[in-house]
């Protein structure tokens, strides 16, 4: 079968090869890959940039993807042949007591599907049974791999909620994540702005204005400008630590930052400006199981509308997929190796 895999610790060391098709192991499922979306964390991975040392290549990437189970190992008494699910890319213990908070993305044991392990830019991918989620019948199996990305987004924004009605928002870094993040604070009853570059002008800053958002080209125009008063919540998507560092002088005081970016460089961070201003600044890494059901539910109800954030490549043209994200032409690439098997279901 087809997998993109990253070769080696080399920077941009991947490429579309055959390999063996995966079997399943005792409480395992073998899925067909319907659809697998590439993300910030595959780009960097991909590079090999700072945080990602942990990879052992070669492993098949791909984490944001959903499909239909094909086989099941010896001990799946819950999940069928036939059944429509989603994959859960942080994969806890699910033993430890970080596990029992609920907070399974940070277990110390945690694993990622498509770093740790083979993934789902593939044919075909074996992952346990106790690690899917079932995808709602109203949701395509392709706006089902989006379900990742909406579930971060879910659990920056809707977690522990910050944004009430007639607040002003900034979402800063319209990459998928971000405009997810914005949605959010939107059906939250916040007043939003998107920032981005002046290369995010045509695609994605134009899926914010399409979605009834504000937009401002960093450089150009001050969000507050653009809002007419301080935001009083700053979500950093961009993962730049300039947009970090604007956006504790420029939220209001007694005002809130949620972090959800991923950084591929240190940087010196002064803090005494977010103490005198008594900011809330808080950290958002990843998501668990209920962040999932909810991102489903959002989708299946149609609070969140998938389809403007997907560009579909051929698993053949992953590599190009990827030359796409990079150079920020398309907002969520995602793979479709096998077209049909419910991914084109009524949504």
């Amino acid at each position: 079968m087809r997998a993109f895999v990253k070769g080696s610790s080399e920077p941009l060391d991947g490429a579309v090869r055959q390999v063996d098709p995966p079997r399943p192991g005792p409480g395992e499922v073998r899925l067909q890959v319907a659809a697998c979306g590439i993300c910030g964390s595959d780009l960097h991975a991909l590079r090999s940039d700072p945080g990602f040392e942990w990879l052992a290549p070669p492993v098949t990437m791909g984490h944001e993807f959903a499909g239909t189970v094909v086989e099941v190992g010896d001990g799946v008494v819950d999940v069928e042949v036939g059944a429509r699910v989603a994959a859960m890319s942080i994969q806890g213990c699910l033993d430890c007591a970080v596990c029992r908070r609920g907070t399974t993305q940070l277990c110390p044991s945690r694993v990622v599907v498509g770093l740790s392990y083979d993934g789902g830019l593939a044919d075909e991918v074996v992952l346990p049974a106790r690690h899917l989620v079932a995808v709602p019948e109203t949701v395509t199996l392709e706006h089902a791999a989006v379900a990742e990305p909406l579930s971060v987004a879910v659990r920056a924004v809707l977690h522990e909620p910050l944004v009430g009605p007639g607040d002003a928002v900034v979402v800063s870094g319209p990459g998928p994540i971000g405009l997810l993040s914005a949605r959010l604070a939107q059906l939250g009853g916040g007043e939003v702005c998107v920032t981005g570059s002046p290369a995010d002008v045509d695609r994605r800053l134009a899926i914010a204005s399409r979605w009834g958002m504000h937009t401002a080209v960093v450089g150009e125009r001050e969000p507050a400008e653009v809002l007419g008063r301080e935001p009083d919540v700053w979500v950093e998507a961009s993962g730049a630590a300039p947009a970090l560092r604007g956006a504790i002088s420029a939220v209001r005081r007694g005002g809130a930052i949620v972090v959800v970016a991923l950084y591929a460089d240190t940087f010196p961070f002064f803090a005494t400006e977010a103490v005198r201003k008594e900011l809330t600044l808080r950290f958002s890494y990843a998501s668990a199981h209920p962040e999932y059901v909810q991102a489903l539910a959002l989708l299946a109800d149609g609070s969140v509308d998938a389809a403007p954030l997907i560009d579909r490549f051929d698993l053949s043209d992953a590599r190009d997929a990827f030359d796409a994200a990079y150079a920020g032409s398309a907002v969520k690439p995602l793979i479709v190796p096998s077209p049909g098997d419910g991914s084109k279901q009524a949504s």
